[in-house]
C-alpha cells in the first residue's frame, strides 16, 4: 500500500504524504523527493523490524522441541490410560516428568553436536538422520531412569511404546518442518541478521551469493566493495575502495567486515587489514575457490587446532559391516521382488535378438581386484578386451529392448548378484571397463583412488547427473570428482540417501 503511494507521490507533486495538504507554491522537487525518500526508509525499517532475528532462531527450535516432547507425552499417556468410567482424574504429573526427561536428554544430544545451529538446518538429512538417533539415545535414557527409581510397575508400558514410536515420526518430520521453512525464509529474505559488508575481488565474489551469507553465517549483506585486480596500499583504486567501506561501515550501522579474496597474496591481505583497523568490527576473511575445495574435505583435530583431511582412511571393520549389511539386505529384497520382471526381460531379450541373455565384462574392484561383472544384454556386441567403444546417442549396437533397458537403467539389475557375491555394493563409484580403466588412470590425476572401496550399482556422480556417456575428457573428470567426494565423505546415511536419490533421478533422466 505504502510502495503504491510513494509511487503517485512521484507522479504527483501537489500531494504530500499526509492526506489532504497541498505542497504550497514554488516548492521544489526536491523537497517532495526527500520526503518520499523519508516514507521509504520508515517503511525500510518496519519491514526490518517484523522479520525474524537470525540468533533467536536455535531458542526457538529448542522450544518447540521440548514442547512437542511434552505434548506428546502428556496426550499420548491421557489416551492410552485415562479410565473414564471410574471418575478419577488424570495424574498428569508422570507423564510430564517422562516428557521432560526425554525432551532434556534429545535436546542436549542435539545441542552437544552443534544441530540447532541455523546452517546446520539446511542439511536435511543430517538433521533426519540425527534425530532419530538421538531420540533413540533418550528413549532409552527415560527407561533407564525408570528403572532406576523403581516406578517400572507403575508406568505404562503401552503408552510409553507408543510414546517411542510416534517420536522416531514425529520428530524427523519436524526437522523436516524446520529445513523447509528455514529455506523458505533465506529466499524470500524473512530473516534479519547482523549486518555486514563485503569487500573482495570481482572473481571471487562471483562466486558468493548473499543468500550463502544470510544461510551460513547469518549476515545480511548490506553492500560489496570491488577491488582492482591488482595493485596494493599505493594503487589509488585499490585505497579508494577502502575508504569508501570504511566510511560506508561507519554511517550504516555495519556489525561486520566479510573478506573475499585468493589467499595466494599475503601482502595484498595485510593492506587490507592495515586498513580496516581504523574499525573496531570483526573481519573474516572467506576461504577462496582453491582454499575452500580443500576445506570441504573433513576436519581433524590437531592439537588447538585443526588439520584437513585430504585423504581418509580406508572404511573401518564397522563400517565395512554397516556398508555389507545395507548391501546384503538391499540386493536380497530386490532379487526376491525383482524375480518375475528378471524372467520377463530374460524372454524379451532372447526374443528380440540372438545373443545371450546376461552380458559380461571384466571390471576392475576394490583394490584394483578384477572381476566379472553382469548386465542385461543390451547390444549386439560383447566387447571385453583392450578395445571397448561407449554406447553413443541412436548407436546401432543397441538393440531394440536394449534401448528401452538402458533408458530405465532395467539392464543393471543383474548386478545384484555381483552384490550379493561381494564384488560389488549397492553403492559406490561406478566401474569402467579394463580399457577405459587404463586410458582414463594416465589421463585423469587421482582417478586409481576409486579403487579404494567396492564399486557400485550408483553412485554420488550418477545422481548428480553423470550417468551415461561420458564423450569429453571434462565429462569424466567431473565424474572422478565426485566419485573421491564420495569416496572421503562417506557415512551409512550418504549411501542410504543416495539410494532413494537414484529412484529420482532414473526417473528424470535417460540413459543411451
Amino acid at each position: 500500500m505504502i510502495d503504491r503511494d510513494a509511487a503517485n507521490l512521484r507522479l504527483t507533486p501537489g500531494i504530500t504524504l499526509e492526506a489532504g495538504h497541498q505542497f504550497e507554491d514554488g516548492m521544489s522537487l526536491s523537497t517532495d523527493e526527500a520526503r518520499l525518500d523519508s516514507s521509504r526508509g520508515a517503511l525500510k525499517t518496519a519491514r526490518a523490524a517484523s522479520k525474524i532475528d537470525y540468533a533467536s532462531i536455535p531458542p526457538i527450535f529448542i522450544v518447540i522441541d521440548v514442547a512437542v516432547i511434552l505434548l506428546l507425552s502428556v496426550s499420548i499417556s491421557f489416551i492410552l490410560t485415562e479410565a473414564p468410567d471410574t471418575g478419577a482424574a488424570f495424574d498428569v504429573t508422570r507423564p510430564i516428568g517422562i516428557g521432560v526427561a526425554a525432551a532434556m536428554a534429545f535436546v542436549l544430544l542435539t545441542q552437544s553436536r552443534g544441530l540447532y545451529r541455523p546452517w546446520r538446518f539446511t542439511a536435511v538429512n543430517e538433521q533426519v538422520g540425527a534425530a532419530l538417533v538421538n531420540w533413540s539415545i533418550a528413549v532409552l535414557f527415560v527407561g533407564t531412569v525408570i528403572f532406576c527409581l523403581k516406578v517400572g510397575d507403575d508406568t505404562s508400558r503401552l503408552a510409553m511404546g507408543v510414546f517411542a514410536a510416534v517420536g522416531f515420526v514425529a520428530l524427523p518430520a519436524l526437522r523436516w518442518g524446520f529445513t523447509r521453512w528455514l529455506r523458505h525464509g533465506i529466499d524470500v529474505e524473512t530473516l534479519a541478521g547482523r549486518s555486514a559488508i563485503v569487500i573482495g575481488e570481482e572473481q571471487e565474489l562471483s562466486k558468493v551469493v548473499a543468500k550463502d551469507f544470510m544461510a551460513c553465517l547469518g549476515l545480511t549483506e548490506q553492500r560489496r566493495f570491488v577491488l582492482p585486480p591488482k595493485g596494493g596500499a599505493q594503487d589509488p583504486a585499490f585505497s579508494e575502495a577502502l575508504i569508501g567501506a570504511v566510511q560506508f561501515a561507519r554511517q550504516n550501522r555495519t556489525d561486520e567486515i566479510i573478506l573475499v579474496m585468493p589467499w595466494s597474496d599475503p601482502q595484498r591481505l595485510d593492506d587490507v587489514r592495515t586498513r580496516l583497523r581504523a574499525l573496531p568490527l570483526p573481519v573474516k576473511l572467506l576461504p577462496d575457490q582453491a582454499v575452500r575445495e580443500i576445506l570441504d574435505a573433513p576436519h581433524v583435530e590437531f592439537g588447538s587446532t585443526l588439520a584437513v583431511e585430504i585423504q581418509r582412511a580406508p572404511l573401518s571393520r564397522f563400517e565395512l559391516a554397516q556398508k555389507r549389511v545395507l548391501d546384503i539386505a538391499v540386493s536380497a529384497m530386490a532379487l526376491t521382488v525383482l524375480l518375475p520382471l528378471f524372467a520377463a526381460i530374460a524372454v524379451i531379450i532372447k526374443l528380440d535378438s540372438k545373443g545371450p541373455i546376461i552380458f559380461r565384462q571384466r571390471r576392475n574392484g576394490f583394490g584394483g581386484r578384477e572381476f566379472t561383472i553382469f548386465k542385461f544384454r543390451s547390444m549386439s556386441v560383447m566387447e571385453d578386451g583392450s578395445k571397448v567403444v561407449q554406447a553413443q546417442r541412436n548407436d546401432k549396437r543397441v538393440t531394440r529392448v536394449g534401448k528401452v533397458l538402458r533408458a530405465t537403467s532395467l539392464d543393471e539389475l543383474p548386478q545384484v548378484l555381483n552384490v550379493l557375491f561381494g564384488h560389488m555394493s549397492i553403492v559406490g563409484p561406478r566401474p569402467h571397463a579394463l580399457a577405459h580403466d587404463d586410458a582414463y588412470s594416465k589421463l585423469i590425476s587421482g582417478y586409481a583412488f576409486r579403487h579404494h572401496v567396492k564399486p557400485g550399482i550408483t553412485g554420488w556422480a550418477q545422481v548428480k547427473g553423470f550417468r551415461g556417456e561420458t564423450a569429453r575428457l571434462e565429462l569424466m573428470e567431473r565424474r572422478i570428482e565426485l566419485d573421491l567426494w564420495y569416496i572421503n565423505h562417506w557415512s551409512i546415511w550418504l549411501d542410504i540417501r543416495i539410494i532413494l536419490r537414484t529412484f529420482i533421478e532414473v526417473l528424470r533422466s535417460h540413459a543411451y
